[in-house]
């Protein structure tokens, strides 16, 4: 945990900065650029002062902190925990899309400490809550729910659904343990081959708003994933919700032109990027 913000800072020493009532830039951004400077200095994860003491600090309403503060939230520079506060952001991992690989290998990129929890391993009938490309013959599919979650707040939750065929060769103990491509590949010998990717903005699922921390967010990113075995069968599908703030997703792409091919008109590059 970093230093904390002192109440003093901004009306105290060198650093003093007097609100101007008469300048044109509205007050609630003049003391967005102070927290802001002020948050660039603390460790992720430290928390800045309630909402009461920026009122005194500054002299202002709670409507204008309030303001100041989302403007910071909004730029991911602050995260707010129901009932506990408003934090410095922690590191925003990067998920790339580029390649096959273990959600954890997220956070392991970004050198973040990270606590992987289950919250839940159950079998179910298949329903509309199920991505339709999974195929279950019997109707019954495995449910795997994670949590991934650093510096005390969450950064995404994964529901993993998996065919009876192949959760029948899951344990409880497995899912705990390793990540769902080990477990496929080491449990039914089956090699992924490709997956299918679909990024959605999506109102986040009452059963996962607190354990995401997303209730004071109409919509959240959706990751669909759909992996899928050498001759097309489906091997899982997984649906990631990410808090909007503590995630940014990524992919490389090149153009379909091949060394000494001439690149597309400037029309149809164009049209490309639009």
């Amino acid at each position: 945990m970093g230093q904390p913000m002192v109440n003093g800072d901004v009306n105290s020493g060198p650093e003093h900065k007097t609100l101007q009532r008469d300048s044109p830039v509205a007050v609630y951004q003049q003391v967005a650029d102070v927290l802001t400077d002020q948050v660039s200095r603390l460790e992720p994860g430290s928390r800045i002062p309630t909402e009461e003491a920026l009122m005194d600090e500054y002299g202002i309403s709670r409507t204008t902190v309030r303001k100041a503060i989302e403007t910071l939230v909004s730029k991911g520079l602050l995260v707010r925990r129901q009932g506990k506060g408003t934090f410095v952001m922690a590191q925003r991992p990067v998920k790339m899309l580029n390649r096959l690989a273990p959600f954890m290998e997220t956070f392991t990129a970004a050198g973040m400490k990270t606590v992987k929890g289950l919250i839940e391993y159950k079998w179910m009938e298949k329903d509309r809550s199920v991505p339709a490309k999974l195929v279950s013959d019997d109707n019954l599919v495995l449910v795997i729910r994670r949590s991934y979650s650093s510096a005390g707040w969450p950064y995404a939750i994964a529901e993993i659904f998996i065919p009876s065929h192949i959760g029948r060769h899951i344990s409880l103990a497995d899912a705990e343990r390793n990540s769902i491509y080990q477990v496929i590949q080491d449990r039914t010998l089956k090699p992924l081959h490709r997956a299918e990717i679909t990024v959605t903005m999506h109102a986040p699922p009452e059963h996962l708003a607190d354990a995401l921390n997303v209730r004071g967010f109409a919509m959240v990113p959706r990751l669909e994933r759909t992996t899928l075995g050498p001759h097309g069968e489906v091997l899982e599908c997984t649906v990631t919700y990410f808090h909007p703030n503590g995630f940014e997703i990524r992919a490389e792409v090149a153009t379909d032109a091949s060394p000494g091919q001439e690149t597309p008109s400037s029309t149809e590059g164009q049209a490309a990027s639009a």
